[in-house]
């Protein structure tokens, strides 16, 4: 018997859409759920962190993309996530984790600095709400994904430099690409598709810095093969 699926999402966040293409490499039916604008309260009740991805598998509810993923790939280990050769499993835990815990500021920092990426994301965090309500909400978005960054340390640095970096990283891709087409190993493992939601999440918002994934062959290639799961 099939078990029911359920996503909790904030429908823009990367951590959710990485959630989201997990299910759809293991081949899994689920429902999503979206908690934009005044449904964003209720996502106090779906876990003690009170923060999204939640999954929802007949009534077990697990938190963060990263335990998701673990917990998918060990009760639906077909079409694995992580592979199988310690040294690879290492290697793909390593980008996961730099692509929640680094790469992720840099998605943060160009949606807040590009006013219309900054605007779709006002739009959903306002949806249901009247036009009086969306102006507080677009400043306390503004100073609070400010002070975010400001604290994780890119909210100090010039964007000449902070742009400069993100290019570095583009460019170890591209490079690392140039060897199986993957990130790890001959196929598409969970290190592809933390990353991939990063950066379709800057391609999706980010009109400045798209050519920039563009203009790399191998990593606009691999990109389009993240977003078609």
């Amino acid at each position: 018997m099939n078990a029911t699926i359920v996503l909790h999402q904030w429908e823009i966040s990367p951590f959710c859409q990485k959630v989201a293409r997990t299910l759809r490499h293991k081949g899994l039916s689920y429902e999503a759920v979206n908690y934009n604008g005044l449904l964003g309260a209720k996502v106090g009740r779906l876990s003690k962190a009170g923060k999204l991805p939640v999954l929802d598998v007949d009534g077990l509810r697990i938190q963060d993309s990263t335990r998701i993923a673990r917990y998918l790939d060990e009760h639906y280990p077909q079409t694995p996530l992580y592979p199988a050769n310690p040294q690879q499993r290492a290697m793909a835990e390593m980008w996961e984790d730099w692509a929640d815990e680094l790469l992720y500021w840099f998605e943060v920092y160009f949606r807040l600095k590009d006013p219309e990426a900054l605007a779709m994301a006002v739009r959903s965090a306002g949806e249901g709400r009247s036009t009086f309500e969306r102006l507080p909400v677009k400043l306390l978005l503004k100073a609070g994904l400010g002070l975010q960054l400001y604290s994780q340390g890119l909210g100090r640095m010039q964007r000449e430099d902070v742009e400069a970096d993100f290019r570095r990283h583009l460019d170890r891709i591209e490079t690392v690409l140039e060897g199986s087409g993957w990130l790890v190993g001959p196929s598409m493992t969970i290190a592809d598709i933390a990353v991939g939601s990063q950066l379709l999440e800057v391609d999706r918002t980010s009109a400045p810095m798209r050519p920039e994934l563009l203009s790399r062959p191998k990593l606009s290639a691999w990109l389009d093969r993240v977003r078609a799961l």
